[in-house]
């Protein structure tokens, strides 16, 4: 009695061990033909958790939009297809500085700092840059600094609106879909960096400064620094603000 029981006890185990071995091949499949494990986006989402701000007198996140929702470059101009609207965003400048260049000392600096840790240099997307140049240009015309803007447009929306495909291997079963990093800052005027004060008297200096800030901020350097990435782009947005001269910067990763 006791052995016919204890059979039957087995063999309902080989059954249940059976059935879940099938269970989770179905659904590893499944995970599979979906794309995978959910996407990393590499982006910082923790924008209340800085270890430092990353520039200047930041501290506002998510500030109230207190100016008019302004127009962002050419927004509303056309693409050559007669498709929906896409912005084109041009580059900004003020006085002596040139938002392009300003845009490429970044590049090259960000590529300096890879260089120096073992990781590949990135190329510079001219595909990419209107997505960072569009964001960098609505933070300033809308008041306010996050990746997610008043009307909750996320990276994610900014690559569609732009329609820019990124799809980046990061391991086996994983990919990335983009990322970014964001800053803000000022030129020609004191700028608080930790227990010090900086000033940028050139463009050089400027874009330098920008890479620093994104270096001093554990997430936003893990972001730069991340192996997977093949390319990026700088967006800058330069305005005078109460007679002061505001630079704000996006990093857009692919």
């Amino acid at each position: 009695m006791l052995r016919s029981l204890l059979r039957a006890v087995g063999w309902l185990l080989s059954v249940l061990v059976r059935v879940a071995f099938v269970v989770l091949v179905v659904a590893f499949a499944a995970s599979v033909a979906l794309g995978g494990l959910p996407a990393d986006t590499g982006v910082d989402e923790a924008l209340g958790d800085f270890d430092l701000p990353p520039v200047g007198d930041i501290g506002a996140l998510g500030a109230v939009d207190n100016k008019s929702a302004g127009a962002v470059g050419d927004i509303g101009a056309r693409n050559d297809t007669g498709g929906a609207d896409v912005p084109t965003i041009r580059a900004s400048e003020t006085g002596e500085l040139d938002g392009t260049e300003i845009e490429y000392l970044v590049h090259r600096y960000v590529n300096e700092e890879r260089a120096e840790r073992g990781k590949s240099n990135l190329s510079f997307d001219t595909d990419l840059r209107p997505v960072a140049r569009y964001h960098s240009a609505d933070m300033a015309n809308r008041s306010y600094f996050s990746h997610v803007g008043p009307d909750g447009e996320t990276l994610a929306d900014r690559y569609r609106r732009f329609d820019y495909q990124c799809r980046v291997k990061t391991d086996t079963f994983r990919y990335a879909t983009g990322g970014e990093n964001i800053l803000y800052t000022y030129y020609d005027a004191p700028v608080a960096m930790g227990n010090h004060t900086v000033e940028y008297d050139s463009p050089e200096e400027l874009a330098r400064g920008i890479v620093d800030g994104w270096m001093n901020s554990t997430s936003h350097r893990e972001n730069l620094l991340k192996p997977y990435w093949e390319r990026e782009a700088i967006g800058v947005h330069i305005e005078q603000v109460d007679g002061r001269t505001r630079v704000y910067a996006t990093q857009n990763f692919c």
